[in-house]
């Protein structure tokens, strides 16, 4: 129940308050009504006294026999006009105790009888002890009567006394169809202030206005000024509210919610459907704006009308803007189907020699690869997958045909000439181990090699770059040439200590100088064979363990570390989950990066990622063709979709034929390989991804040599402001920033909110985020130019100085921090038309 207050509590102590200022306090009741209770208060150390034609031996006693005593003076009639008071000279030096409401209000308060009108039109207000106590610690001493209603306004909403925040609260509570808090405003007499201020503020005018009506006109109206053919009605600074309101981490939720009504409510999707995008890249009012822009897009990059640099500048402006978050993967999907495009159509993939097509893989080719995994991953993961239809059956094609078939087709030509599996120039996968991890033995250096099952190169290369944006690493990548056929056993064997591998048994299962390397106890036995202090442990186990204390004890005794991981080829090799292999690389680097920061917790510095093979994948289902027709014959121990491994094999045009002896094994085991990209048909087994065979998808297998400094070596790219002229004349203002380096793997993006402040603090601008993230050397194309538009509070600071600040967000949390500041000074005659575009 709410704290109802009746006149005799009210009375009791608003005289215990006013005893503790004045010794003398008058007390006038033109009616006589509070005799009553004037009898019956009790206030301990007061007298009371009635005045009753006593005024002269009262004063006398007032003043000479009792100067120190505190009275309480009763007279039950009107006050005495001044000429008749006797009393007059004592009433004016001390305090006059009113007993209407509105006058115990004022004393609670401990505002002046000059608030005694405001009061009274607003009494409702004052009838519970909660609001009145709100109210009072809200208070100042030079508050205004428009301030101390703007302060009532605030505890009815239960917010700070801002304008802003109160808007806030009203629009959410509208947006759950309650208006309790209007209501209310209405019931205290202060919806008239409410609106006469909304329309002297926002320019919002309306015979019968509304909470619903005023936030439609605003957000409408913040639409309209950002579109070059918009009408906006009310004024600059309801543009700019909306624009605070889309900012504000505790209000924009709010924002969100009511422009999903409003966009549907005003018929938006039909106004922007014809309307150029190049119109509405400023706009982030209602969400169908980026639909509109994504399809837009979409139907550009189909039919090849843009230029790809433009797309990525025009996804690079909508990253700052309100509802991207909504829209993220479709937008990545569209930069990288556009990127993906546009590096097919100038791919050159004609080779002279297997050398040359390795190489031509390891330095360029490899991106296409690349691209297309990302484009499949933010497409299947994006917000509508149905507006990408068309687009990825495009992408699909190209990737299929123009790209995977074509280079497939090519590769194969090469190999035919070759006689054994080997590339001048290129480090084959089976001189890993002497080449990279012995350097480490001989110097008595620890080193930590982790095996990601079906790590592509391509995938290895964005490790790389993810890496190197991590503090204090640094990464290189190098390719080597992976065992044939190029499946995980083969692979695996490869990367241990060995003089020869074999196939003992009649299995797929390989020896290492007659051990077994199949399972991680083997690969332990084999690694300390070699080097006794080795040891090899699954990814799972490693991470287990905590680095501070158990992890550093248990890498004393070893020098060399083996660990395997295993994301990648247990998705891909399921058929249930095979089209999830691209979201199985994702979490794959995520682990990867675990076990990396785990090394490093343990004072490990020297790390090298590998893998046993690379693989193939389409996304889409295969056609009858991608299948070759053979069948193997002879004593076969494994056949797979893209190998068959066996003795005594029966040749066969669909197929490349290896003998042990060129694949440099120890043994006489035959290997058969599909020609280019084909596969064998195998009974229940996936088809879209594979891997054992020959392509350079399968065979260009990662080494990624990474190690840790000591010193920090991240930085952000530094942005400094081209201030140009340092005086403000008009009532928008241009302002040029530069980003002083491009973006690379050690020089990240910075974001920057930017806003001109009074020396005060006040903001008299716009606030605008920046988003400084290009990669380009040429240093003209790294600066970009902002106009800023000022409040009509800015004409309060005509002809004094104003900071331009710069802001960054503090990690994980909603504060920012200071990044930099210019000063400018304010020299613009505001007039009364400020608030006309």
């Amino acid at each position: 129940m709410p704290d109802i207050i009746t006149i005799n509590d009210k009375v009791q102590a608003a005289l215990e308050k006013l005893f503790q200022q004045h010794r003398l306090v008058f007390w006038y009741d033109d009616h006589a009504e509070m005799t009553d209770l004037f009898e019956n208060l009790q206030l301990p150390e007061v007298e009371k006294v009635i005045i009753a034609n006593n005024e002269f031996t009262l004063k006398y006693r007032l003043l000479i026999e009792q100067p120190h005593q505190r009275f309480l003076l009763y007279q039950p009639k009107e006050k005495p006009v001044d000429y008749e008071n006797w009393l007059l000279d004592l009433l004016l030096s001390h305090y006059e105790f009113r007993t209407e409401p509105a006058s115990l209000y004022l004393q609670e308060l401990e505002l002046p009888q000059e608030f005694k009108t405001l009061i009274q039109e607003h009494e409702g207000f004052f009838t519970h002890q909660k609001r009145i106590g709100d109210l009072k610690s809200l208070l100042e001493p030079d508050d205004r009567e428009s301030l101390i209603r703007l302060k009532m306004l605030s505890v009815v909403c239960a917010t700070e006394p801002e304008w802003d925040k109160i808007l806030y609260a009203l629009f959410a509570e509208a947006a759950k169809a309650k208006d309790t808090q209007y209501k209310a405003i209405e019931n205290f007499g202060l919806s008239r202030f409410l609106w006469e201020t909304v329309e002297k503020k926002y320019g919002y005018k309306s015979p019968k206005p509304s909470i619903k009506d005023v936030l439609l006109r605003l957000i409408q109206d913040n639409f309209e000024r950002n579109t070059p053919i918009g009408k906006p009605i009310l004024n600059k600074e309801a543009y700019l509210f909306v624009n605070r309101w889309k900012e504000n981490s505790k209000a924009r939720q709010v924002f969100y919610d009511w422009s999903l009504t409003l966009e549907k409510d005003l018929s938006i999707e039909a106004f922007v459907q014809n309307r150029p995008i190049e119109h509405l890249l400023e706009a982030d009012t209602y969400s169908v704006i980026d639909k509109k822009i994504i399809v837009d897009l979409r139907d550009r990059i189909l039919h090849h009308t843009l230029p790809t640099h433009t797309l990525q500048e025009w996804i690079d402006k909508r990253r700052v803007k309100f509802f991207f978050g909504d829209y993220a993967h479709l937008y990545d999907a569209l930069s990288f189907a556009a990127a993906f495009l546009d590096e097919i159509r100038k791919m050159d993939l004609t080779m002279q020699s297997p050398e040359e097509g390795f190489v031509k893989y390891e330095k360029q080719w490899y991106k296409l690869d690349y691209l297309y995994r990302k484009y499949i991953f933010e497409s299947e993961q994006a917000e509508h997958q149905g507006i990408l239809k068309e687009l990825s059956a495009r992408i699909e094609k190209a990737y299929g045909n123009s790209f995977l078939l074509q280079l497939g087709d090519n590769w194969q030509a090469a190999l035919e000439g070759m006689s054994r599996w080997s590339l001048e120039r290129v480090t084959g996968q089976k001189q890993f181990y002497p080449q990279w991890v012995m350097p480490y033995i001989r110097k008595e250096n620890r080193v930590f090699v982790i095996i990601s099952d079906a790590l592509r190169y391509e995938s290895a290369a964005e490790l790389r770059d993810l890496v190197v944006q991590e503090d204090r690493y640094t990464a290189t990548l190098n390719a080597v040439l992976g065992s044939l056929p190029s499946y995980t056993q083969l692979g695996m064997a490869s990367l241990l200590p060995h003089t020869q591998l074999t196939f003992e048994e009649e299995s797929d299962t390989v020896f290492a100088d007659g051990v077994s390397t199949k399972g991680t106890p083997n690969r332990t036995k084999v690694l300390q064979k070699s080097y006794a202090g080795s040891i090899a442990i699954t990814a799972e186990e490693f991470l287990r363990m905590k680095a501070s204390t158990e992890g550093r004890e248990f890498i004393k005794p070893y020098h060399v570390l083996y660990i395997y991981s295993n994301q990648i080829d247990k998705t891909g090799d399921d058929t249930t989950s095979e089209n999830k292999v691209f979201e199985a690389t994702k979490l794959e680097f995520d682990y990867l990066l675990r076990i990396i920061k785990h090394i490093s917790n343990m004072n490990g510095s020297n790390v090298i990622v590998t893998a046993d093979h690379g693989y193939l994948y389409q996304h889409n289902r295969l056609d009858a063709t991608d299948f070759s027709d053979f069948t193997p014959i002879g004593n076969v121990y494994k056949s797979s979709r893209r190998f068959v491994l066996g003795k005594n094999l029966v040749p066969n045009a669909s197929v490349q034929k290896w003998k042990g002896e060129a694949l440099g094994l120890g043994d006489q085991t035959e290997v058969l390989i599909p020609k280019s990209i084909n596969r064998l048909r195998i009974q229940g087994a996936g088809s879209r991804f594979v891997h054992g065979g020959s392509s350079l998808q399968e065979i260009v297998v990662p080494v990624l040599e990474i190690n840790k400094a000591r010193k920090s070596d991240i930085e952000q790219v530094e942005i400094d402001i081209i201030s140009g002229s340092s005086n403000i004349t008009s009532n928008t203002f241009a302002v040029s920033f530069y980003q002083k380096q491009p973006v690379t793997g050690k020089v990240q993006p910075r974001q920057l909110k930017a806003g001109f402040y009074t020396e005060a603090g006040q903001v008299i601008s716009d606030m605008i985020t920046l988003l400084f993230n290009s990669p380009e050397t040429d240093a003209a194309a790294r600066e970009k130019r902002q106009s800023f538009l000022f409040t009509s509070a800015a004409s309060k600071h005509n002809g004094q100085d104003v900071y331009l600040k710069l802001e960054e967000q503090i990690d994980g949390t909603n504060q920012f921090r200071m990044y930099k500041s210019i000063t400018y000074r304010m020299l613009i005659a505001f007039s009364s038309e400020f608030d006309e575009f």
